[in-house]
Protein backbone atom coordinates (compact mmCIF):
# COMPACT_ATOMS: atom_id res chain seq x y z
CA UNK A 1 0.00 0.00 0.00
CA UNK A 2 1.48 3.19 -1.21
CA UNK A 3 1.76 6.68 1.29
CA UNK A 4 -1.55 8.37 0.12
CA UNK A 5 -3.63 5.63 0.61
CA UNK A 6 -1.97 5.04 4.26
CA UNK A 7 -2.16 8.57 4.69
CA UNK A 8 -5.92 8.31 3.53
CA UNK A 9 -6.73 5.12 5.86
CA UNK A 10 -4.62 7.39 8.75
CA UNK A 11 -7.21 10.23 7.88
CA UNK A 12 -10.24 7.96 8.08
CA UNK A 13 -9.20 6.87 11.53
CA UNK A 14 -8.48 10.23 13.01
CA UNK A 15 -11.54 11.69 11.43
CA UNK A 16 -13.84 9.06 13.12
CA UNK A 17 -12.06 9.25 16.36
CA UNK A 18 -12.52 13.03 16.44
CA UNK A 19 -16.16 12.61 15.17
CA UNK A 20 -17.01 10.40 17.43
CA UNK A 21 -15.71 12.34 20.45
CA UNK A 22 -17.89 13.42 23.30
CA UNK A 23 -17.54 17.25 23.74
CA UNK A 24 -18.07 17.12 27.85
CA UNK A 25 -16.61 20.68 28.09
CA UNK A 26 -18.42 22.67 24.97
CA UNK A 27 -21.88 21.52 27.01
CA UNK A 28 -20.60 22.85 30.03
CA UNK A 29 -19.12 26.25 28.74
CA UNK A 30 -22.45 26.72 27.05
CA UNK A 31 -24.62 25.84 30.34
CA UNK A 32 -22.14 28.40 32.28
CA UNK A 33 -22.44 31.02 29.63
CA UNK A 34 -26.38 30.57 29.66
CA UNK A 35 -26.26 31.06 33.77
CA UNK A 36 -23.93 33.89 33.47
CA UNK A 37 -26.50 35.50 30.74
CA UNK A 38 -29.27 34.70 32.79
CA UNK A 39 -27.90 35.94 36.03
CA UNK A 40 -27.05 39.13 33.90
CA UNK A 41 -23.24 39.36 34.55
CA UNK A 42 -23.07 39.03 30.64
CA UNK A 43 -24.78 40.55 28.35
CA UNK A 44 -26.76 38.36 25.47
CA UNK A 45 -24.46 39.50 22.48
CA UNK A 46 -21.71 38.98 24.54
CA UNK A 47 -22.49 35.58 24.92
CA UNK A 48 -22.87 34.79 21.27
CA UNK A 49 -19.90 36.69 20.67
CA UNK A 50 -17.80 34.41 23.30
CA UNK A 51 -20.06 31.15 21.93
CA UNK A 52 -19.35 31.87 18.48
CA UNK A 53 -15.13 31.65 19.35
CA UNK A 54 -15.19 28.97 21.65
CA UNK A 55 -17.03 27.09 19.08
CA UNK A 56 -13.90 28.32 16.26
CA UNK A 57 -12.03 27.70 18.68
CA UNK A 58 -13.09 24.08 18.67
CA UNK A 59 -13.11 23.89 15.17
CA UNK A 60 -10.03 24.91 13.90
CA UNK A 61 -8.28 22.94 16.51
CA UNK A 62 -10.30 19.60 14.53
CA UNK A 63 -9.13 20.58 11.45
CA UNK A 64 -5.59 21.40 12.93
CA UNK A 65 -5.28 17.42 13.51
CA UNK A 66 -7.54 16.78 10.71
CA UNK A 67 -4.68 17.66 8.60
CA UNK A 68 -1.18 17.04 10.46
CA UNK A 69 -1.93 13.28 12.61
CA UNK A 70 -2.27 11.14 9.51
CA UNK A 71 0.99 12.56 7.28
CA UNK A 72 2.54 12.55 10.77
CA UNK A 73 1.32 8.84 11.41
CA UNK A 74 2.76 8.11 8.12
CA UNK A 75 6.16 9.82 8.46
CA UNK A 76 6.24 7.25 11.82
CA UNK A 77 5.86 4.45 9.80
CA UNK A 78 8.25 5.38 7.79
CA UNK A 79 10.59 6.54 9.86
CA UNK A 80 10.42 2.75 11.72
CA UNK A 81 10.47 0.50 8.66
CA UNK A 82 13.91 3.32 7.49
CA UNK A 83 15.33 2.49 10.93
CA UNK A 84 15.06 -1.01 10.81
CA UNK A 85 16.48 -1.10 7.21
CA UNK A 86 19.12 0.87 8.44
CA UNK A 87 19.85 -1.78 11.05
CA UNK A 88 20.38 -4.96 9.28
CA UNK A 89 21.92 -2.88 6.75
CA UNK A 90 24.43 -1.82 9.12
CA UNK A 91 24.21 -5.64 10.79
CA UNK A 92 25.24 -7.16 7.53
CA UNK A 93 28.11 -4.41 6.93
CA UNK A 94 29.50 -5.48 10.64
CA UNK A 95 29.58 -9.33 10.10
CA UNK A 96 31.09 -8.35 6.18
CA UNK A 97 33.62 -6.55 8.43
CA UNK A 98 34.45 -8.87 10.78
CA UNK A 99 34.28 -12.32 8.97
CA UNK A 100 30.86 -13.02 11.34
CA UNK A 101 28.41 -14.60 8.22
CA UNK A 102 26.03 -15.25 10.81
CA UNK A 103 26.00 -11.29 12.06
CA UNK A 104 26.24 -10.42 8.54
CA UNK A 105 22.31 -11.90 7.83
CA UNK A 106 21.39 -11.16 11.53
CA UNK A 107 20.26 -7.37 12.51
CA UNK A 108 19.22 -8.60 15.62
CA UNK A 109 21.55 -8.27 18.37
CA UNK A 110 21.69 -11.64 20.54
CA UNK A 111 19.86 -12.05 23.94
CA UNK A 112 21.36 -13.87 26.17
CA UNK A 113 19.65 -16.09 28.60
CA UNK A 114 20.27 -15.71 32.68
CA UNK A 115 22.52 -18.94 32.71
CA UNK A 116 24.64 -17.50 29.66
CA UNK A 117 23.68 -19.27 27.11
CA UNK A 118 22.81 -17.13 23.75
CA UNK A 119 19.28 -17.37 22.99
CA UNK A 120 18.33 -17.59 19.25
CA UNK A 121 16.21 -14.86 18.12
CA UNK A 122 12.53 -15.46 17.34
CA UNK A 123 11.51 -15.41 13.72
CA UNK A 124 9.34 -12.65 13.28
CA UNK A 125 9.09 -12.67 9.37
CA UNK A 126 5.39 -13.90 9.34
CA UNK A 127 4.50 -11.47 12.65
CA UNK A 128 1.68 -8.64 12.07
CA UNK A 129 3.08 -5.27 13.03
CA UNK A 130 2.39 -3.76 16.29
CA UNK A 131 -0.55 -1.35 16.25
CA UNK A 132 -0.66 1.83 17.08
CA UNK A 133 -3.89 1.72 18.82
CA UNK A 134 -5.54 -1.93 19.93
CA UNK A 135 -7.67 -3.42 17.66
CA UNK A 136 -7.46 -1.87 14.73
CA UNK A 137 -5.67 -3.55 11.85
CA UNK A 138 -2.65 -2.56 10.72
CA UNK A 139 -2.55 -1.39 6.75
CA UNK A 140 -0.41 -3.33 4.96
CA UNK A 141 2.63 -2.16 2.22
CA UNK A 142 2.21 -4.00 -0.55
Amino acid sequence: MGRQSREKAHADLVGGLLDARNDLATERFDAELAAAEGGGRVDPQTARVLKWWQRESVRALVEHARAVVPPALTALEEAASEAERGVKSAARSWGRASGDLEAASDARPAQVAADGTVVPPADLSAHRRRLLIAGLTPVRKD
